[in-house]
């Protein structure tokens, strides 16, 4: 099949695009900047199948799926973050949410198999319980959602192609991930700089965010149950077409140093316990999402612990450097 993996020259889109190839797919990465050496080193072919274009120019886009046949798009591009949604929100709407309607009217238009959306657990409002589950709330009449634009992107999003799947027949799924890391990670999340200052033999200091919890989820199962959507049987009517996928385990950044600290020898982490106003405000909607439907539906589970995923991390990252 061929794929349109937008966002194909970031972190998460290289992963996907290696895991396209490896299932005998011809990916597409359409972003608006070439990969850099850390995506190239996860996936050297995108070099080759780099399509340069922005979210905003719905006739590139229109041209790019045109002249490469494309059967369907993978959307993983877009802003991301709650405090880059606050400095910037009229970016966040433009880019997340029309940059969703270009994808899904492209797809519409040219009679696409099917989107597959990269949302968040940031489209959540709140849980109702221990673990966040898709029928969760993602919208209150009393208080935004703790992400900020960001998450509110993301549930506008989830609802704008669920306009698309009911009223124009688009094959249209959400995945909600939360936390990717592994090597080339961009967003800091305590994690890249416990496990690449360790590697280096520097010293890591944070002032507060012990209490910070994520459902840290390793890279390529992000990329493999977002692949598990795209080929995925022709959805049926009725069933639910937002799905999480998940480590399933919520830990806070104290308990990754811990993991840190015993993976790689002479790691040198401290982190204060307590949290920033805006983690505060975060820190509503973090906790572990429930993966039962992408087991059901998707017949995809994780496969990438903490411990064995901060491992490869590490490992990766030190080979990346000794070739450098």
């Amino acid at each position: 099949m061929n794929v349109l993996v937008t966002g194909g020259a970031g972190f998460l889109g290289s992963y996907i695009m290696a895991a396209l190839l490896r299932r005998g797919h011809e990916p597409f990465a359409y972003d608006i900047a070439p990969p850099n050496a850390e995506t190239l080193a996860v996936s050297p072919e995108i070099a080759a199948r780099f399509r340069s274009g922005q979210i905003s120019d719905l006739a590139r886009l229109f041209a790019v799926c045109r002249s490469e046949n494309i059967e369907a798009i993978i959307h993983s591009a877009g802003m991301v973050g709650l405090e880059a949604s606050l400095e910037q929100p009229i970016a966040t709407y433009q880019t997340n949410i029309m940059g969703l309607v270009h994808v899904c009217e492209v797809a519409r238009q040219l009679s696409m198999r099917r989107v597959v959306f990269v949302s968040s657990n940031a489209a959540y409002h709140k849980g109702s319980g221990a673990t966040l589950v898709e029928t969760d709330p993602a919208f209150s009449i009393r208080e935004a959602n703790p992400a900020g634009h960001y998450g509110t992107s993301k549930m506008a999003g989830e609802a704008i192609g669920l306009a698309y799947a009911d009223f124009q027949n688009l094959d249209f799924l959400a995945i909600r991930i939360t936390a990717v890391y592994g090597f080339g990670m961009r967003s800091p999340m305590y994690i890249k700089p416990m496990v690449e200052n360790s590697v280096l033999g520097k010293p890591t200091r944070f002032a507060a965010g012990g209490r910070m919890k994520r459902d840290y989820t390793h890279v390529a199962d992000c990329s493999d149950g977002i692949i598990a959507a795209l080929q995925a049987p022709k959805w049926k009517a009725g069933e639910q077409r937002v799905i999480n996928v998940a480590s399933g385990h919520a830990r806070t950044a104290s308990e990754v140093a811990e993991i840190v600290r015993a993976i790689i020898p002479g790691a040198d982490i401290e982190i204060g316990d307590g949290l920033t106003p805006l983690e505060e405000q975060n820190v509503k909607m973090r906790t572990s999402l429930d993966v039962a439907a992408a087991k059901r539906l998707l017949n995809w589970s994780p496969q990438w612990p903490l411990e064995k995923g901060i491992a490869e991390y590490a490992e990766t990252f030190r080979h990346h450097l000794s070739r450098s």
